[in-house]
């Protein structure tokens, strides 16, 4: 069993738990009452492994890793919702990067770098249920926004300054610049809903991020759990 069975089967045998729970609800929870309803709820994702090639021969060897985040929305009526939500990650990576010695645009030579980079996305979204009034209904999802994202590799040397703090008084601190950068960023989605009860409800779906860098615009994958509330 690797590292990347264990947080899909896991997933999976949850959102299963949750189906029998909302099979065994009375037909008056098990009844849908979205429309016109506010939604909250708790994104879990399960971002998997992959290689991102870049200019040069370059090219990052991302691992898996899980992700969380919070979302809003409003339901239009039994089918359409639109909303928004915040997301975060943090995944470990080694990439191999080739170096030019004498500036002719050819590499002379690579070096590897492992490293922890921090992601966040703000994503605005569209989705639609299929079923109206029924306890499980597959949906579709779209989403765009931007995605920041830190690779936690100094950009220059340490930088630092003092100042008086109205409460604290005198303060010194520093910080290391890091390469970083905000990106386009679009994605969709497909799964399964549960509405397990008239105020709580679970989404297991598949994902995927397009995330548009300078120079390539990779795909990030990916399964989640949907933790929510309606009010």
């Amino acid at each position: 069993m690797t590292l990347r069975h264990v947080p899909v089967r896991s997933m999976a045998v949850g959102f299963a738990l949750a189906l029998w729970m909302g099979a065994s609800a009375a037909d008056a929870d098990a009844q849908t009452r979205r429309e016109g309803k506010w939604q909250f709820n708790i994104p879990i994702t399960f971002t998997f492994s992959q290689t991102i090639d870049g200019q040069g021969e370059s090219s990052v060897d991302l691992s898996n890793d899980v992700g969380w985040g919070f979302g809003f929305g409003y339901h239009l009526n039994e089918n359409f919702f639109l909303g928004g939500e915040i997301t975060w990650l943090r995944a470990s990576y080694n990439a191999m990067i080739p170096w030019d010695d004498d500036g002719d645009q050819n590499p002379d030579g690579t070096a590897q770098i492992g490293g922890t980079l921090d992601a966040s996305s703000f994503q605005a979204i569209g989705q639609y249920n299929f079923l109206e009034n029924k306890l499980f209904t597959p949906f579709v999802r779209g989403n765009l926004g931007f995605t920041y994202t830190d690779s936690n590799i100094a950009s220059g040397p340490p930088q630092g300054s003092c100042w008086w703090h109205p409460w604290w008084g005198y303060i010194c601190g520093s910080w290391v610049p890091t390469y970083d950068r905000w990106s386009f960023s679009f994605g969709g989605a497909a799964g399964i809903r549960a509405d397990v009860s008239r105020s709580f409800f679970l989404e297991a779906s598949f994902n995927a991020l397009w995330v548009d860098f300078a120079n390539a615009t990779p795909v990030f994958d990916g399964i989640r759990l949907n933790i929510g509330w309606l009010f």
